[in-house]
């Protein structure tokens, strides 16, 4: 499996979409999403997506330079109709308004529909968490891409309906031994330390089949189940017709509040932006989004804010570890110790992935 820099990514990107004739701006934007996804263990939402960007544009599914148009606006608010313009450009533009608008009326929501495939969206919610703001955000695939079976059923009828939130720290560092031995490791990337939750609401990523495709590997038990309800362990068993379908995360005792978590992800990715709920595996796939963020100033000092959570941080992490835990990770920590051995040791691409890309070329 060849490893790549970023900076190698992203210049193999870039050159794919400058033979496209894709403006600067919005190469520039795309490409982000997903070597950054990729830097921090993301592959699901990485590289990988490159070559289905190249499909969609040649299919005329994502239209370059899409203008963003506002349906509806309020101080706080704004419901926004991408054009299906490019995901990853489309969501930083709602995010940027809605922290625009939160600096003026504390909380503020912007809902997206007609929007192609965004990527990870914990890369967005870090821009108002960058603003020493906390980020929530939401998405489903516009009524398409039912691919996970609710509570009780073995048909999709969901989609990954994903969330991500980020809440700001600031930038301190550990000084005294006790200090660092609580934190065990320092979370800080960028010019705020940060909590990042990015999850999907199924068991995991559909874009974490297609990697284990590539590597040909076998599936986890509790990720698949096929038309009979029975688990499987093959990935090719999901592009199969019948296709297989993801569960909800909790596994069999508590796969009941994935669900009810991702139907409450679906309306209001889909209902509430205008996008549709999850319908019909003829729906056009892209992203209903929902973006909330909340201007912490508004409620305190950050100072303080941020202290209470630095001392929450170090209570968690000082528990007595269950045998074979050689740490106690917040959410986002995972990614960033995965970001420091990337850059180290460089990122990870399977064979197959690149052999697609070196096709674009």
């Amino acid at each position: 499996m060849p490893n790549f820099t970023a900076e190698e990514l992203t210049t193999v990107c870039l050159n794919v979409f400058k033979k496209l004739e894709i403006t600067a701006a919005e190469a520039e934007l795309v490409t982000r999403s997903m070597v950054d996804a990729n830097r921090v263990g993301h592959d699901s939402h990485g590289v990988i997506h490159l070559t289905k960007y190249v499909r969609e544009l040649e299919a005329g599914l994502i239209q370059p330079g899409a203008p963003t148009e506002t349906l509806h606006e309020s101080a706080s608010i704004a419901v926004l109709d991408g054009n299906w313009g490019f995901g990853p450009v489309v969501a930083t533009r709602a995010v940027e308004l809605a922290i625009q608008k939160a600096k003026q009326t504390d909380i503020s929501s912007v809902a997206v529909s007609r929007c192609n495939e965004v990527g990870r969206l914990g890369g967005y919610a870090c821009l108002a968490a960058d603003a020493e703001m906390i980020g929530l955000l939401m998405a489903n695939d516009h009524g398409g891409g039912t691919c996970v079976a609710p509570h009780g059923g073995v048909e999709g009828r969901l989609s990954t309906n994903p969330i991500a939130c980020a809440v700001p720290l600031a930038k301190t560092s550990p000084t005294s031994h006790a200090e660092k031995h609580l934190y065990q490791t320092d979370i800080t990337e960028g010019p705020y330390k940060k909590i990042v939750l990015d999850m999907s609401t199924s068991v995991v990523a559909s874009g974490k089949l297609r990697v284990k495709q590539h590597r040909n590997e076998a599936l986890p038990h509790g990720w698949l189940i096929n038309a009979e309800g029975e688990s499987t362990t093959n990935a090719d068993d999901f592009y199969g017709v019948p296709p297989a379908a993801l569960l909800p995360f909790g596994g069999a005792v508590s796969e009941h509040k994935g669900f009810g978590l991702s139907v409450i992800v679906d309306i209001l990715s889909g209902a509430l932006t205008g996008a549709g709920c999850s319908q019909s595996e003829d729906a056009r796939v892209g992203n209903g989004l929902f973006v909330l963020v909340i201007n912490v100033a508004s409620f305190r000092g950050f100072p303080g804010f941020s202290a209470e959570i630095e001392r929450f941080i170090g209570y968690l992490k000082s528990a007595k570890r269950v045998a074979g835990f050689d740490a106690i990770r917040m959410p986002g920590e995972r990614g960033w110790n995965e970001q420091r051995k990337r850059e180290q040791e460089g990122i990870p691409i399977d064979a197959e992935t690149w052999a697609q890309i070196q096709a674009l070329l």
